[in-house]
């Protein structure tokens, strides 16, 4: 039992070296390096670059031709003056029906919805750093008891060999004391290895920052940690939701809108040189205005498609909130159930477990316990001591967990 001893301490002395990271810590790289929430924020660029785009009005169009009146005939040396039509033209389009308020309405309307969409990845990438950090804590903490544990069955172990060397044990107890020693050791190399893979999954969340080697958590369980976090007035998921519908309804008036022609209007001066017929040049200026017509397509599919989208937004909004007040309930209920069960466990269960083993460390040197209810007696206060740290673990998840939905803890 010596070298798996020795390799728990190892592993466990090697961790412990590391600098625990606070969750405020964690928190602000969060907010810098997570892969989502960086996204997000490109596409709040991207709709802020939009009321820009929406507020543009339609540019002008400038035409400069020319055309031959007498190809055959040689014109002067002066390009204006050779035979041929030059014609200056520039056409502007009119926009009616308020199309580009419209549009900025509808761009403003994305970009705060862009902007609670950030709000609520952000939320959500909350939620994932505190799984992983509550999952990080509770690893090390079930790291930590386990090694404790394969520590005192490997002495355990040794000391039943040592008496079944001199004749006080027999050999059948010798086996059955080391055979759970070497479960207890398989539990803690089992425990080094989530604990491995729950570092890999922080640093994931952070982007990377810090790196999974040697990345530590402080190891206490403050009970007011998720205070940390900022309460929302109101949850963004539902802000984004509303936003949307005014969006909507925005673009849909802008499809109505299309039923409102835009005019053109051009403004054009024509020079034509002389020419047999005409003794000196001639220039003139002509003023056109040009509507379309409506003859193979009015926009009602564009109109169909905005209303269909304005009633999804509507559904959108009314799933959001149905899903929110679930989650609230659900998480209101967890938190009761995880507040309740560590209670039980730190003031029932771990302490009666902890004064029986130690009884029952006494009764076995006394000769007053079996050896098969001892070994009992010790996987019940190892399985009390891994029951407190998960259930101090699921406690602070749900507190994590409420606190992001929007409600402090009761």
């Amino acid at each position: 039992m010596r070298i798996p001893l020795l390799l728990i301490s190892t592993l466990w002395l090697g961790c412990a070296h590391a600098a625990p990271l606070t969750f405020a810590e964690a928190d602000a790289r969060l907010l810098e390096a997570n892969p989502s929430i960086m996204m997000a924020r490109s596409a709040v660029a991207a709709a802020r670059a939009g009321i820009q785009i929406a507020g543009a009005r339609p540019n002008p169009t400038l035409a400069i031709s020319a055309s031959g009146s007498s190809p055959h005939r040689p014109g002067g040396s002066n390009h204006w003056d050779r035979a041929t039509d030059n014609t200056i033209r520039i056409d502007q389009q009119i926009e009616r029906g308020n199309k580009r308020e419209l549009r900025l309405r509808a761009a403003d309307d994305n970009l705060a919805a862009s902007g609670s969409d950030l709000d609520n990845t952000i939320r959500l990438a909350r939620s994932d750093l505190a799984n992983a950090w509550v999952d990080l804590r509770a690893a090390q903490a079930t790291a930590r008891i386990s090694a404790d544990n394969a520590r005192l069955a490997a002495r355990a172990a040794t000391a039943a060999e040592l008496r079944g060397k001199a004749g006080d044990l027999a050999g059948v107890d010798v086996a059955r004391v080391a055979a759970d020693a070497a479960r207890v050791a398989n539990d803690a190399a089992q425990a080094e290895a989530q604990l491995a893979q729950a570092r890999v999954a922080l640093s994931a969340v952070l982007g990377g920052r810090p790196t999974a080697e040697g990345l530590e958590v402080l190891d206490d369980w403050p009970a007011d940690e998720a205070a940390v976090l900022p309460l929302p007035a109101d949850r963004p998921d539902i802000l984004a939701a509303r936003q949307r519908i005014s969006q909507a309804d925005a673009l849909r008036e802008l499809a109505r809108a299309q039923h409102t022609r835009d005019v053109s209007v051009g403004l054009q001066y024509e020079h034509a040189p002389a020419n047999i017929n005409n003794s000196y040049s001639e220039s003139s200026i002509g003023l056109s205005l040009s509507i379309p017509l409506f003859l193979g397509y009015d926009y009602g599919g564009d109109i169909a498609r905005s209303e269909a989208d304005y009633t999804a937004a509507e559904a959108q909004l009314g799933a959001t909130l149905t899903a929110a007040d679930s989650e609230r309930a659900r998480l209101r209920s967890a938190y009761a159930a995880s507040r309740a069960r560590l209670e039980r466990t730190v003031e029932v269960i771990l302490p009666a477990a902890e004064r029986a083993g130690k009884g029952a460390d006494v009764a076995l040197q006394r000769g007053g316990m079996s050896l098969t209810d001892y070994l009992d007696t010790q996987r019940s206060l190892r399985a009390a001591r891994l029951e407190a740290a998960q259930a101090r673990a699921d406690l602070a998840r749900a507190a994590f967990m409420l606190r992001l939905a929007g409600e402090p803890n009761p």
